[in-house]
């Protein structure tokens, strides 16, 4: 039931509600006038009663501890290379939140300083990524946790996509690179490389590949963790000869370029790291400074779609669920296009 009792100021008179029912906390609000007061209480007394009455008071945990949860409920549901980087986001996040920050108190004003300061740091997909976190955390405070929260990104502008930074290398700088990473003291360098320059896979699929994986006779193998759907990788018959050679010496480990995992490892973090310090060094004495592990990728996806790789069976070996990602190699064919259009230089002419 509800107690209303009228409060006496030096200025004017104030309603103090509260409402006790069987198997609930006491809550206790005031207003201005009691029939602010009386409508309160009806229509959170029917709240109450029906379970759909959502406490505030409950969203008085802190962000620390927010994350922390999410960290260890929803994280480890992700992909190991998505595990590494929330990590290392909610380290940020909450270095420049708070630590003892209530939920309630991160509004949209609070996201889009922080929004802002961050811009002038890092660029704007690293803050893009920064607040899908804080966004995906405030979702699951309120829809799972029950938590009686708005979520503040949604009601701010996330800075705009930068255009997709596509870099690959010719022909003469892939033997180049190639030429140094033999020499590399890391052993296992040269044909983790050959692999990503002639498969198109990602650098962390590649650096986590297991033996299992693999089928030499159908000279193909199997990824199962992937940013979209499991999919088959055709090899060719150089990267087959590599990898067949590290079996005869490598046959007891479980993974193929991860030397020394046992059984039990769950290549934790991103594997492709255990290759950073080995491919940075060979890439400057390469010359190719801008050279990103990632661009390989762009390499090998590159160079298929010039060779007549149609845009489909492209998609395919990548793993884009659409042609949209596929399309933006399109702009590297333009001395393709040339080509083409010579072969009609006559059509129409006498």
């Amino acid at each position: 039931m509800a107690r209303i009792v009228a409060r006496k100021g030096k200025k004017k008179i104030s309603y103090s509600v509260t409402i006790r029912l069987k198997g609930e906390k006491s809550i206790t609000r005031s207003f201005d006038t009691k029939g602010e007061a009386r409508t309160w209480a009806a229509e959170v007394e029917t709240e109450i009663k029906n379970k759909r009455f959502k406490d505030p008071r409950r969203a008085q945990i802190t962000f620390d501890d927010a994350l922390d949860k999410y960290l260890k409920t929803v994280t480890p549901q992700k992909a190991l290379t998505t595990q590494e980087r929330e990590r290392r986001i909610a380290k940020i996040l909450k270095k420049n939140f708070g630590r003892n920050t209530l939920l309630p108190e991160i509004t949209p004003s609070v996201v889009s300083k922080y929004r802002d300061r961050r811009l002038e740091n890092v660029s704007a997909y690293a803050v893009r990524l920064e607040l899908a976190l804080l966004s995906h955390l405030f979702t699951k405070a309120r829809k799972e946790w029950e938590l009686p929260l708005e979520n503040p990104v949604k009601s701010i502008e996330r800075p705009k996509v930068p255009k997709g930074r596509i870099l690959f290398l010719k022909e003469d700088e892939a033997v180049r690179l190639l030429k140094e990473c033999k020499v590399s003291r890391n052993k296992m360098l040269y044909p983790y490389i050959l692999v990503l320059l002639q498969t198109a896979m990602r650098p962390s699929e590649a650096a986590g590949l297991r033996w299992s994986q693999i089928d030499f006779d159908r000279r193909s193998l199997i990824l199962y963790v992937t940013k979209n759907e499991p999919r088959t990788v055709p090899l060719t018959k150089t990267v087959l000869t590599v990898l067949q050679k590290i079996k005869k010496t490598n046959s007891d480990h479980e993974f193929v370029f991860l030397k020394g995992e046992g059984k039990s490892s769950q290549a934790q973090n991103i594997p492709s790291s255990r290759f950073r310090t080995s491919f940075d060094k060979a890439r400057e004495r390469a010359n190719l400074p801008k050279l990103h592990m990632h661009d390989l990728r762009h390499t090998a996806a590159s160079h298929m779609l010039m060779a007549g790789t149609d845009i489909r069976t492209l998609a395919a070996i990548l793993g884009h669920s659409t042609l949209q990602m596929v399309l933006r190699y399109t702009h590297l064919l333009d001395e393709h296009k040339l080509k083409a259009v010579e072969r009609i230089n006559s059509l129409g002419i006498e």
